[in-house]
């Protein structure tokens, strides 16, 4: 058992706030230091599921009555890991890449927080969301791209606003492409304890037994 005072995105993703706030969670923003570059792995899911972790692992360190949200997303295609672009180039390769295909999401989240005896708790989740994009002819691809849409995201595209122009067809819970996975979040805390409906602040009386430890 844990006494939990507050929420705490580590994230500074206007994306991940914004599913927050819509769904009424209550919580503040807390960014930590982590390099995510420095973490990699053959798996594209264990890249994301590693990088939510260490997130989240170096915010808690110094919130000792918060529980701690921390995100991450990676692209996956044929078994290779794509992040954010680092220039325009970068992105129009990468939809020269993508389009045609179908790739999968794999998004990331993790809670951590101290236990009564003061240890590091933690807990993490993939979602994987295939995507299939349509084929795009390089006008549309340059097109897209001009829109500045492709900076900061996974995937150098944003599915919510002009993406959705890349894509064959729905596909997948849209919170989890967005970049937070919000039913299988919101479950996982109903299930430690802390239900926004019934109680919509803190302080919450959470079991972390229910979900387990450091998987």
């Amino acid at each position: 058992m844990a006494i939990v005072h507050d929420i705490v995105l580590a994230s500074t993703s206007v994306y991940r706030q914004k599913i927050l706030k819509d769904a009424a969670v209550p919580f503040r923003v807390a960014v930590s230091a982590v390099d995510e570059d420095q973490i990699s792995d053959k798996s594209p899911a264990v890249v994301a599921r590693l990088r939510a972790e260490a997130k989240a692992r170096a915010v808690a360190a110094n919130e000792q009555r918060s529980l701690i949200i921390g995100a991450d997303q990676v692209l996956g295609l044929d078994g290779q890991s794509y992040g954010k672009a680092a220039s325009e180039d970068e992105a129009r390769q990468r939809l020269l890449m993508f389009a045609g295909k179908t790739h999968i999401l794999h998004t990331a989240y993790a809670l951590a927080c101290h236990d009564e005896g003061g240890g590091m708790w933690m807990f993490s989740r993939v979602i994987d969301v295939a995507m299939r994009m349509r084929t795009l002819s390089k006008a549309e691809i340059d097109a897209y791209i001009a829109s500045g849409e492709w900076q900061g995201v996974a995937g150098c595209y944003q599915l919510e606003h002009r993406g959705v122009h890349l894509m064959r067809a729905p596909i997948g819970e849209a919170t989890a492409i967005i970049g937070l996975p919000l039913p299988e979040l919101l479950q996982d805390l109903r299930v430690m304890g802390i239900n926004f409906l019934v109680q919509a602040s803190g302080p919450w009386q959470v079991s972390l037994s229910t979900l387990g430890k450091d998987r």
